[in-house]
């Protein structure tokens, strides 16, 4: 099925966490026009019910958190009870506090480990033995897809907690890459810039090259066809970080301090 820009994933089984707003929502309008069947989790039931009731397609809301262990028994059912494999996994949950001072409160610092990383690791561990299934099926090789930050690539004010949790996530994801070469699973690492969603609608600091969730969600979709490691937009602020990790003295003695409140750029 073509999108306005080019490919997109068709006839899969996809599982979206956070799909209840931001890129995971636009992600599951897309996949859902493609002939996916697609479970949608997060934590808005209503939210969920409302999208799998307005996108066209084979759509199953199954609400938790990723980040209460003791909902897991009842999702594992769940999901065995929706399908015997799952070809995609997109781990799209997340959240952003940011440390003003900084305060180092520990739990604020938890919150958003919980979420970002632990939640990430949570899925990962439901949705193996579907994937280890997909294998099976010899139709394609079944992927894990991991929603991170350009954050991970230079350190940026006040966001202590943030880039941790999601230098944490692509450490994670990266070692699995090694770990289930031999099983045939792939993985990605999706680093957005700035999307407009009900996350950065909280920044109160410039957001340069801000983008649409239904571009960014166009723009995952295609590079997943290419088989893409990392997948990087919008490639203008790509392209200044990329120079920030190759001059980190320069970034975090001259640079990041100057990102201040409304001058983000």
């Amino acid at each position: 099925m073509k999108t306005s820009s080019g490919l997109t994933i068709s006839n899969a089984t996809v599982w979206v966490t956070g799909a209840s707003s931001g890129i995971g929502k636009a992600l599951v309008h897309q996949l859902a026009q493609a002939n996916n069947f697609i479970i949608i989790s997060g934590r808005n039931e209503a939210s969920l019910s409302a999208l799998a009731a307005s996108a066209q397609g084979n759509i199953v809301a199954l609400p938790f958190d990723v980040a209460d262990a003791s909902s897991h028994a009842m999702v594992k059912a769940r999901l065995e009870a929706l399908t015997d494999h799952i070809d995609i996994a997109i781990l799209c949950a997340g959240t952003c506090e940011y440390d003003d001072g900084p305060t180092l409160d520990e739990n604020m610092y938890k919150r958003v480990m919980d979420t970002n990383f632990f939640g990430a690791v949570n899925t990962v561990r439901l949705a193996l033995p579907f994937l280890q299934s997909a294998t099976k099926n010899k139709v394609r090789r079944p992927k894990i897809v991991a929603v991170s930050s350009m954050a991970c690539m230079a350190a940026f004010p006040r966001a202590e907690a943030y880039g941790a949790s999601k230098a944490a996530l692509e450490y994670f994801i990266q070692s699995l890459a090694v770990d289930l070469k031999s099983q045939q699973i792939d993985v990605a690492i999706v680093r957005p810039g700035f999307v407009d969603t009900p996350l950065t609608r909280k920044n109160d600091f410039d957001m340069p090259w801000l983008m649409a969730p239904e571009e960014a969600a166009n723009r995952i979709l295609r590079n997943l066809k290419k088989n893409k490691l990392f997948i990087h937009f919008p490639w203008p602020m790509a392209m200044l970080l990329g120079i920030a990790k190759l001059f980190p003295s320069l970034w975090l003695h001259y640079i990041a301090p100057k990102l201040t409140k409304k001058e983000a750029f």
